[in-house]
């Protein structure tokens, strides 16, 4: 049997999965995506003993580093590091046909939030209305349309350091008039939605078809209403465990399954009218919070499979 983890050196959740194979005395091998990873990849019309077949693989964060560390100082980085993410591409593609394969990369790098919304809209969820428009009379229109609008980045929050200052975007904000009236009739592509009111917040952290999910009364504060990741850390929200109803769970099965996902987090809101609404799905998502606050032991349960895979190899 042989284990694969590849991670962040870093990464709590990957730390607690590997506490649990070594008190189990199984064999594995961490990969780190900031440590130089030696590989050959080799694509052959001769017949070769091919052990990849032999893995169970979980691409718990980031990706492989192929390219030793003293050519990422050079002139060429950014073109060497773009064939990196081409063979990191290749090498999941590959193993995900030839092994026993978790997570990934691919997904995490396109991150495509609104084609989620197509797809998710096409499984039978309710999604909320949303415009992504670079012109303000679009947007002008789009606001006039609906009682509130919420703005959120396309796919990640703007992160920007300079000096010794790091600045950071809100996940999701309400959009107000002083915003509007900054705008010029043309901007960067944005991405705004129709705001749902919420009884509840949902996360869901999936994997290898099984669901583990978790209420978050977020409305119960105003720094979280709009969106619990805007985390009151005096003040934490209240979360519990929260069976998912069975249609719920059908349709998001699926959308993983045309997705071709097995491992991921997905965001859901259930409105006063007790009705589900899709928002995103985070591929390489964190879990350990859920895990934690619902006692769902995540991270042994992985273990757990990845140990059940291996001796089935």
């Amino acid at each position: 049997m042989s284990i694969v983890i590849i991670t962040e050196e870093k990464d709590i959740s990957s730390n607690k999965i590997i506490e649990y194979l070594v008190a189990h005395r199984v064999s594995f091998e961490r990969v780190n995506s900031n440590e130089f990873k030696k590989i050959s990849l080799n694509v052959t019309n001769f017949e070769e003993l091919d052990d990849s077949n032999q893995l169970v693989i979980y691409h718990r964060r980031s990706c492989q580093l192929f390219i030793p560390t003293e050519l990422q100082k050079t002139k060429l980085a950014y073109y060497i590091l773009s064939e990196n993410d081409i063979v990191n591409k290749s090498f999941e593609k590959i193993n995900k046909i030839q092994a026993k394969y978790f997570g990934g990369y691919l997904e995490e790098n396109q991150h495509d939030k609104l084609f989620d919304l197509y797809l998710a809209k096409q499984c039978g969820f309710k999604v909320p209305e949303t415009l992504v428009t670079n012109n303000k009379s679009d947007l002008l229109n789009f606001i006039d349309k609906y009682e509130k609008v919420i703005t959120k980045p396309i796919k990640n929050p703007l992160v920007h350091i300079e000096g010794d200052v790091i600045y950071f975007t809100n996940n999701t904000f309400l959009v107000v008039d002083e915003h509007i009236k900054t705008l010029d009739d043309y901007f960067v592509i944005s991405k705004f939605q129709e705001y749902i009111e919420k009884e509840i917040e949902i996360r869901v952290f999936y994997f290898d078809n099984q669901f583990f999910s978790m209420a978050i009364f977020s409305q119960n504060d105003e720094q979280t209403k709009v969106d619990f990741r805007n985390y009151d850390f005096e003040k934490p929200n209240r979360t519990i465990p929260f069976a998912l109803p069975k249609d719920i769970v059908k349709k998001l099965k699926k959308l993983l399954r045309i997705k071709n996902i097995n491992s991921c987090s997905i965001d859901l809101i259930l409105t006063p009218d007790n009705e589900f609404v899709f928002l995103e799905i985070n591929p390489q998502s964190q879990y350990g919070w859920l895990s934690d606050n619902c006692n769902y032991h995540i991270n042994e349960f992985i273990a757990k499979k990845l140990i059940k895979y291996g001796k089935a190899i």
